[in-house]
């Protein structure tokens, strides 16, 4: 499996190769979002969404590879029983880059969140409480963060809570799936 700096690199450079405008963080938001709502992978559904997030008329075949295979490993670790789920977020030295992609990370989980819900369900206070969590994390504003040992700490805290939370949500919504079965009509 690719580690999750090499698995930004590589998305970074499929995107910027496809002449696309979207941060690989974002993307992953997006596709952990879509799958934390409860939509399993559709090929001609994601292709659509990921040209729009990406503002691009068509995905090219080789990143629209990548981003299945992304959506699949996401899929593995969010399903797996070893918490091994992790955010796919820049490695760089500079904690503004490290907030602004944890930033686009919630703002892509939310956006495939939204896209993905097949049906208004509610949600358990703890996970409304989380998204509303993960939608104010979205909004942060890089002029107010500085280089502090408490401002490391803070942002390693965030980004776990963030993990932690998808995590959650993805595994209640699985379970409200599981136990309501197929709908007769």
């Amino acid at each position: 499996m690719t580690s999750e700096t090499n698995r930004f690199e590589l998305l970074a450079n499929a995107i910027l190769s496809a002449g696309g405008q979207a941060d690989p963080s974002e993307l992953h938001g997006f596709t952990c979002g879509v799958l934390a709502a409860g939509a399993e992978p559709d090929k001609k559904r994601w292709q659509r969404e990921l040209a729009e997030l990406l503002d691009l008329e068509v995905v090219p075949a080789d990143l629209n590879k990548d981003f299945l295979q992304l959506a699949e490993e996401s899929q593995k670790q969010l399903n797996g029983s070893d918490f091994s789920f992790q955010l796919v977020l820049c490695d760089d030295d500079d904690i503004v880059a490290r907030t602004l992609a944890l930033g686009h990370w919630c703002e892509g989980f939310l956006h495939g969140f939204g896209i993905g819900k097949a049906k208004e369900e509610k949600l358990l206070p703890t996970s409304e409480e989380a998204l509303k969590d993960i939608g104010a994390i979205s909004q942060v504003d890089a002029d107010h963060v500085e280089e502090s040992e408490e401002n490391e700490q803070q942002l390693l805290e965030l980004q776990e809570y963030v993990r932690v939370a998808a995590l959650n949500i993805f595994t209640e919504v699985r379970g409200k799936q599981s136990t309501e079965g197929p709908t007769v009509h």
